[in-house]
């Protein structure tokens, strides 16, 4: 089958983009160059010649159909002679120049492979306080932030730029700076917009009064920490108390009208997310990947792939068997990139092999949905995720069991400290784990394009939309839905109730060991009332994180209907 056959001109573009190496003759690969090239090299982490080429046929195959993509740093770079296979990583960062310094220089070092990192800034004194060695006063987290922030800016490699999540604790005494920094102009950009000001008075030039100003200062605004995602660490008890404490009741308001304002920040959930932390005794999850679907320990890195829904499902039934196959091979082969990964920071290579963390996820959810005839919202389609997810967990944990059994335990392993709650939540028997982590939600943005779906678990955005990322390109819903047969009546994000958003993020958060990645989209006349309301559903139907995003918040969106 040709290449031309197998992706569809978006998928080439996006794959030619992204992905294709160019072979020595001037040539960019085909998708079975590529492919074979991925498959190859992942399996010679076998142990013998006859599991490698067996299992390289097996890779092959469900990557080629698109049965299964792995993550992006995975396509781009395995076989290539670049070691570095994993997508995201996470940093420490304590309370001294030294160390601001020295993660800002690893940090330098991951988005040149083309990675993302995620920090918890919260153990940086406050702005103004007192540095005793020097007898100055601290700059505060925020100004480190926008330190970072350059830095991903100014490295780019392989069509990406440093992706980052800046996570600080409710309790730090810069939350309300933090919180309001998509509202409120930072002291260089007042700067900036003094000048303006005084360069068009000099200039005797006129403009259309306060309104313009006020354009020009929600655009810098906008493009602080442009390369963050931004998330408040929120805690049980905060969120317990903050109904009848009208001190943090304001706090929540004020996230909750920044969000309304500019879509930042996100709240993450961090009791709970550390509920499911198989290994407390090396650490807790302070912070997360730049897209929030992997809580990770310190110097620890996603190792991502995801399953194509769409590939199972036809003529309104779901192959289950076949899906089956498909995680048990896919788990082995994200093993096997942990086995072959390397990177130039020792830390994360110590910390990715005592753990061995996967983040096993889905794309195309929406277009199977629409396939099985259930509308996005239905209770039919929560009870189907309800038991997908179930189904993905189980099979992926008793692939994990076997590679144990075979390979031994991941090198943290000690049975006696493990906190069984995932695995005891599928009622499954405890047994020794190659993984500490097997199942995430990602949001698998250009992958999804490669294989033609919707991404991750989000509902189709819109019937028409404009992408204004990846140089405009991919489907619109229109399209896709035509393109298979799928009835008119496809339910869109914004046909969809908040409610039915969080509904399905739960579904899918009950079973997946990390997190979920989902958008939590609103109406453009969504009230900051609901943006609460919000926060409190998702925290007490026991999710780890949540991002609320009304439309036309931003003056520059991804996505446009």
């Amino acid at each position: 089958m040709s290449n031309n056959e197998i992706l569809s001109s978006t998928a080439k573009k996006i794959f030619e983009m992204k992905y294709a190496k160019t072979l020595p003759d001037g040539k960019k690969e085909t998708w079975p160059q590529t492919v074979t090239r991925v498959s190859q090299y992942i399996a010679s982490a076998e142990k013998n010649e006859a599991t490698e080429l067996a299992f390289m046929a097996q890779v092959f195959e469900i990557i080629h159909d698109q049965l299964f993509l792995p993550g992006g740093r995975i396509l781009a770079n395995a076989g290539t002679g670049i070691k570095n296979l994993l997508n995201c990583f996470t940093l420490p960062i304590e309370d001294s120049r030294k160390s601001i310094y020295d993660t800002l220089g690893k940090a330098a070092e991951i988005f040149a492979w083309g990675g993302g990192v995620g920090f918890n800034f919260s153990h940086l004194r406050e702005k103004g306080a007192l540095v005793s060695t020097t007898g100055g006063s601290a700059s505060g987290p925020i100004s480190f932030m926008s330190l970072f922030d350059q830095t991903g800016e100014v490295i780019s490699q392989a069509s990406r730029r440093g992706a980052q999540m800046a996570i600080l604790n409710v309790n730090h005494p810069d939350i309300e700076t933090f919180i309001n920094i998509k509202s409120n102009l930072d002291g260089r950009n007042i700067r900036l917009m003094e000048e303006y000001k005084r360069n068009l008075k000099d200039a005797g030039l006129k403009t259309d009064g306060d309104g313009y100003f006020e354009i020009m200062k929600k655009t810098l605004a906008d493009d602080q920490l442009t390369h963050f995602n931004l998330s408040v660490a929120m805690t049980d008890e905060f969120m317990a108390s903050s109904e009848t404490d009208k001190n943090k009741m304001k706090l929540l308001k004020i996230i909750a009208e920044n969000v309304y304002d500019n879509g930042d920040p996100g709240l993450y959930f961090i009791n709970r997310a550390n509920q499911d932390n198989m290994t407390p005794y090396l650490g807790s999850f302070d912070a997360t990947n730049p897209c929030g679907e992997v809580p990770l320990l310190p110097y620890e890195a996603c190792c991502l792939g995801s399953i194509n829904l769409f590939k199972f499902s036809e003529k309104g039934a779901f192959n289950w068997d076949d899906l089956r196959t498909t995680i048990r091979i896919a788990v082995r082969f994200l093993d096997n990139v942990h086995e072959l990964n390397y990177t130039p920071i020792e830390e994360i290579n110590e910390a990715t092999k005592n753990t061995r963390r996967l983040g096993l996820g889905v794309m195309g959810l929406a277009d199977t949905l629409a396939e099985l005839g259930l509308p996005y919202d239905s209770k039919d389609a929560m009870d189907f995720c309800d038991l997908l997810a179930r189904f993905i967990a189980k099979e992926a944990w008793l692939a994990s069991m076997d590679l144990a059994e075979e390979r031994g335990p991941f090198f943290a392993f000690v049975e006696e400290y493990i906190n069984w709650r995932l695995i005891d939540n599928l009622d499954l028997k405890r047994r020794p784990v190659r993984n500490a982590a097997v199942t995430s939600i990602a949001p698998t943005g250009s992958i999804s394009l490669l294989a033609g779906v919707n991404g991750g678990i989000e509902p189709y955005f819109a019937h028409d939309y404009t992408r204004n990322i990846t140089k405009g390109i991919g489907n619109t819903a229109e399209e896709i839905i035509k393109q298979k047969a799928f009835s008119s009546n496809v339910r869109t994000a914004h046909e969809i109730s908040w409610e039915d958003h969080i509904n399905m993020q739960v579904a899918w958060q009950n079973y997946i060991d990390n997190a979920v990645s989902k958008t939590i989209n609103m109406p453009n006349e969504a009230t900051v009332g609901d943006i609460i309301s919000a926060y409190y559903m998702a925290w007490e139907k026991g999710l780890k994180g949540i991002t609320v995003y009304r439309d036309g918040s931003r003056m520059f969106q991804i996505l446009n209907r």
